[in-house]
């Protein structure tokens, strides 16, 4: 009898507890006194979330309201998934259910960002007249860039171009100053874009000094949108077309990258 008693009063304390519990709404764990409905506390160890493997990030499935209907907003998970479709592409990490009511779909609670910067190695390429267009070193044909998340990059590839030294001035002039163009071509993806340049030279017989390599500077910016994981051919190109014969030598080349290289640059802007 007394065993019963003591298993009775075991259980007693049991429910008890239990109701205590219930009733003061705090769980401590690690703690005997919480300071809200769920207190954790521990030196060593860390909160686990439930892993899962998303497929989109407009999908709630696999996850699941265990009482039906579609999840509350705030329910967190770990993802363990990578894909690369270009559909709501979703990575490892934590993510929250927004519950929007229009087109809910879950957050990333980690920072998606990716940049990378391609540069001209060496400097001070110079380039022939009407040779057609010719590799920036460093930056032609078989360069490429991997994108690392699905969504929209910024491109921007930034150029500079100086002319050759001109020829001496003729005849009663003291001052020979003159032009070289040509343009800059940035493939990407298939896809062409041509900018112009050109630069100029000065030479002073009266001071004996030359004037040449005006860096002009220009720009290209494109936002294109990326598939993570997929790999794009890239490729920078500089064709002279300009360089008249009276004021220049037929050997006289345009120079690209004058002490600041030619560069092309990604960055990740959104999804």
């Amino acid at each position: 009898m007394q065993n019963i008693n003591s298993i009775l009063t075991k259980h007693t304390v049991t429910v008890l507890l239990f109701i205590s519990a219930i009733a003061s709404s705090q769980v401590g764990i690690g703690t005997s006194n919480p300071e809200g409905m769920l207190d954790l506390e521990s030196n060593q160890q860390g909160l686990v979330y439930p892993r899962v493997a998303l497929t989109k990030t407009n999908l709630q499935s696999p996850v699941v309201n265990p009482n039906g209907g579609n999840l509350v907003a705030g329910t967190v998970v770990y993802n363990t998934n990578t894909t690369s479709t270009g559909d709501h592409d979703v990575y490892p990490g934590v993510y929250v259910w927004d519950g929007a009511a229009v087109d809910p779909k879950w957050i990333p609670q980690f920072i998606i960002e990716h940049s990378a910067l391609f540069e001209q190695n060496p400097l001070n390429f110079n380039v022939s007249l009407s040779g057609g267009f010719v590799d920036v070193p460093n930056l032609g044909n078989g360069s490429s860039f991997t994108a690392k998340y699905t969504g929209i990059y910024r491109i921007e590839a930034n150029f500079n171009f100086g002319a050759g030294q001109v020829l001496n001035p003729s005849g009663s002039e003291s001052v020979r100053m003159a032009t070289q163009e040509g343009y800059f071509r940035f493939s990407f993806d298939g896809s062409n874009y041509d900018i112009y340049t050109h630069s100029y030279s000065i030479r002073n017989n009266t001071t004996s000094q030359d004037f040449n390599s005006f860096r002009h500077d220009s720009s290209l910016i494109l936002y294109v949108n990326l598939r993570a994981g997929q790999t794009y051919p890239m490729r920078l190109q500089m064709d002279l077309q300009v360089s008249n014969s009276n004021d220049y030598n037929s050997s006289t080349n345009g120079i690209v990258g004058i002490d600041v290289p030619c560069t092309i640059e990604f960055t990740y802007i959104k999804e």
